[in-house]
């Protein structure tokens, strides 16, 4: 086994890991040398490229938002039911963006509108590398993105586009293990994600097809107080109405502040980090009969945009909102269809033939996605894991200065940059 890493991982609470598997092309180059001068085995962007490649902040940012409620909409949809949903956008486009810097043709165009419609690869990577030193930059919370790479002895060895392998690792800070995919390796990799999650996520795997060629997982683990803990006599007993219409008991947080959101739709408050860099978004609807699951369907990025650009601190916002722990699973092959990457799923039509192989031999069978978040008088903790396996072919105004945003029924929220209000973790809370 041969395995190269960087030091770059920071051990924190709140969590999130993105994995890709890839199952295909028959045996190892005889000469056991590195195809890098086959040209079916080369990346279609230069990789060399992205780090030098400036891009639209205010646009990406926006091809964001576009994505991150897309992919919630489409998620509330595929999950049913009104249980607690949350995703973290930002792990699944890192580590799709790992598979998107080795695809071709269609596969690449629809991995890049995915989350950058019309755009350049180039720039979606230069994107997706920002965000990642961003996260691994962030100061007074614990915040950092880790990517591990597991690729299987048997199956790929060295048939693998070292230009690939170099990008990945150099762009992504991506350890590298070449190794048997066996009983042993799984254990390897289960402990890596949940030593890389803060130890929020176990047994990610169950077990290691030993069919499949390469692993990709993406950690992005989030740890934050808040920037002014809730004060003791502010933290008391209530009732939670749930998305079913049945209450339930639970510790609330409250506090007054003055950042204070109405929209159409919503209205809601924003609660600080330590430093400041990121926050705690509240979104209530203002439909009390809708769950949350509901409202998050049919809340567009248009629809957000209207939400944060309501901003204002003319009032004294009396919040309130329940301490709650989710946990949310979901194979989600049809919610990335759904939302327009659909030839990555089927054998033949998919090209990934700039990670290795040839076109059409490797294709998306699986992506799973789970993510936990404990909010609580402290702060807040929140994981993700999101588990890609690749296969071989064979409104009403108040006239007083108060405003009231009362979360003791369903709501939406996001975690998210304050400068760029662009969420890294966004979910629902239907039940405590």
């Amino acid at each position: 086994m041969k395995t190269f890493t960087k030091k770059h991982i920071k051990a924190l609470t709140g969590i999130m890991a993105a994995s890709l598997l890839l199952s295909g092309c028959t045996g190892r180059n005889p000469s056991g040398n590195r195809l890098t001068d086959d040209p079916a085995i080369k990346a279609e962007i230069d990789l060399a490229k992205v780090k030098k490649t400036d891009y639209d902040s205010a646009l990406m940012d926006s091809e964001y938002n576009r994505y991150t409620f897309a992919l919630l909409s489409q998620t509330v949809k595929d999950s049913g039911g009104d249980g607690n949903v949350m995703v973290s956008p930002a792990s699944i486009m890192i580590a799709l963006d790992m598979v998107a810097a080795g695809a071709k043709k269609d596969s690449l165009r629809q991995l890049t509108d995915l989350f950058a419609e019309g755009q350049d690869p180039l720039l979606q990577q230069a994107y997706a590398a920002a965000l990642m030193d961003k996260i691994n930059s962030a100061k007074d919370v614990d915040f950092a993105c880790a990517n591990a790479v597991w690729n299987n002895s048997r199956l790929l060895g060295d048939k693998v586009n070292t230009r690939y392998v170099d990008y990945i690792h150099e762009t992504f800070l991506a350890e590298y293990t070449v190794t048997e995919f066996n009983q042993k390796t799984c254990d390897e990799i289960n402990r890596w994600i949940y030593d890389h999650t803060d130890k929020k996520i176990s047994n990610m795997l169950d077990e290691l097809n030993p069919d499949t060629a390469m692993l990709l997982v993406n950690a992005i683990t989030f740890d934050g107080k808040w920037d002014e803990p809730y004060e003791k006599d502010k933290v008391n007993d209530g009732e939670f109405t749930a998305s079913d219409g049945h209450t339930q008991n639970a510790v609330f947080l409250s506090e007054t502040s003055n950042v204070y959101f109405e929209s159409d739709k919503a209205t809601g408050f924003m609660k600080n980090y330590k430093g400041g860099e990121y926050a705690f978004l509240a979104i209530l609807p203002k439909d009390a009969s809708v769950s949350a699951n509901g409202f998050a369907k049919d809340f567009t990025s248009a629809d957000y945009e209207a939400f944060i650009k309501s901003r204002t601190t003319e009032y004294n916002v009396h919040s309130r909102m329940p301490e709650f722990k989710s946990d949310f699973k979901l194979l989600m092959n049809d919610t990335v269809a759904n939302l327009g990457a659909r030839n990555i799923f089927e054998p033949g039509l998919a090209d990934f033939s700039g990670i290795a192989c040839t076109p059409g031999e490797l294709y998306v069978s699986k992506i799973l996605h789970q993510t936990h978040i404990e909010v609580d008088a402290k702060g807040t903790k929140a994981s993700a894991a999101t588990v890609v396996s690749m296969a071989k072919n064979a409104s009403f105004e108040d006239p007083s200065n108060d405003r009231y945003v009362n979360c003791d029924r369903p709501y939406m929220y996001a975690i998210v940059d304050t400068k760029t209000m662009t969420p890294v973790f966004i979910g629902t809370v239907n039940g405590v």
